[in-house]
C-alpha cells in the first residue's frame, strides 16, 4: 500500500534502503547486547549476505518496482502464489516432502492469481500482458529462496538475529541500488515487527506452512487499495480472491507445521 503511494516521489530501491537501515541498525544493537549472535559468526556470515540479498534486496526491489506498473490490489492478490512457488523450491531442495493435497490447493490459488495477473486491470474485458507481474513473479522467487534460507538457519539463530543479519546484510545491496537510480528521498516502511515475526511463524511452522498464510494478503488488500488508494474492485479481483482462500484453505487440511530441528528458543542464543 505505502509502496504504491510513495511510486511516483521515491524510488523504490531507496525505499527499501531506508526499511532496512530503521529496522537493521536497532535490531542489531538489540541483539548484540543480548548475546543473540553465535561465536564465531564468520561460518554463517555467506548464508548470511545471501540472505540480506534475496529478501532485503531482491524481493523488495522488484515489489517496489512492481507497483510502479500495476495496481497494488493487483500485485498483493497476485503474490498469494508464493506458497506455491516456495513449496515446489522446498521439494526441490529437499526440505519438504511432495503432498498431492498441498499442491492441489495451491494451484487452485495460483488459477486466482494468473486470472488477476492476465485479466485484473482490464477489468475482466481481455487479456492484458502485465509487465508488473512478471515483476512479482521473480520477487516470489527470491521470497521463496529466503524463506527456505531462514528455515535453515532457524536451526542455530534465533528469529530476531537472523532479522537484524538479514537487513544489515542486504543495506549495502540497496544502497547500491540507490547510487543508480539518483533520486534519493526518505521513506519509512513497516520492516523490523514485519520480519521478526514473520521468522518467527517460519521457525515454529516451517517455511512451507508459513507461507500458506500469505494468502490472507488478499482480502486485506483489496479493502485497502478500494478505502486508500480508491482503485476499482473487480469481479476479476473478487472471482481470484475466493479461488485462492479455496485453495489455501484445501492445502492447510493436508499440511502439518514442520518447525525447524533443535530451533533456539524465543530470544536466546543458539545452544
Amino acid at each position: 500500500m505505502f509502496g504504491r503511494m510513495l511510486r511516483n516521489d521515491v524510488s523504490p530501491a531507496t525505499i527499501a534502503s531506508v526499511r532496512a537501515l530503521v529496522a537493521g541498525v536497532p535490531l542489531g544493537v538489540w541483539v548484540l547486547a543480548r548475546h543473540g549472535w553465535p561465536r564465531p559468526l564468520r561460518p554463517l556470515l555467506p548464508s548470511l549476505i545471501v540472505l540480506g540479498f534475496l529478501g532485503i534486496f531482491a524481493s523488495q526491489y522488484l515489489t517496489y518496482s512492481a507497483l510502479h506498473l500495476s495496481f497494488a490490489t493487483n500485485v498483493i492478490i497476485l503474490n498469494s502464489a508464493s506458497p506455491l512457488v516456495t513449496a515446489t523450491l522446498a521439494v526441490l531442495t529437499g526440505l519438504a516432502a511432495f503432498s498431492r493435497g498441498l499442491f492441489a490447493g495451491l494451484v487452485v490459488s495460483t488459477v486466482g492469481a494468473a486470472l488477476v495477473a492476465m485479466l485484473g486491470q482490464g477489468g475482466g474485458a481481455g487479456v492484458h500482458l502485465d509487465l508488473g507481474a512478471l515483476l512479482v513473479i521473480a520477487s516470489m522467487v527470491t521470497w521463496g529462496l529466503y524463506t527456505l534460507l531462514v528455515q535453515r538457519l532457524s536451526g542455530v539463530l534465533p528469529p530476531l538475529a537472523i532479522t537484524a543479519s538479514a537487513m544489515l546484510t542486504g543495506f549495502p545491496f540497496v544502497v547500491a541500488a540507490v547510487a543508480v537510480e539518483q533520486p534519493l528521498y526518505l521513506a519509512i516502511g513497516p520492516s523490523a515487527v514485519a520480519y521478526a515475526l514473520w521468522n518467527v511463524a517460519v521457525r515454529d511452522l516451517g517455511a512451507g506452512y508459513a507461507m500458506l498464510f500469505n494468502n490472507a494478503t488478499p482480502i486485506f488488500g483489496m479493502l485497502l487499495g478500494g478505502l486508500v488508494l480508491h482503485e476499482p474492485v473487480t469481479i476479476v479481483q473478487i472471482l481470484a480472491s475466493t479461488l485462492i482462500i479455496a485453495g489455501i484453505l484445501l492445502a492447510v487440511r493436508t499440511v502439518a507445521p514442520t518447525p525447524a530441528p533443535d530451533a533456539p528458543r524465543r530470544g536466546g542464543p543458539a545452544a
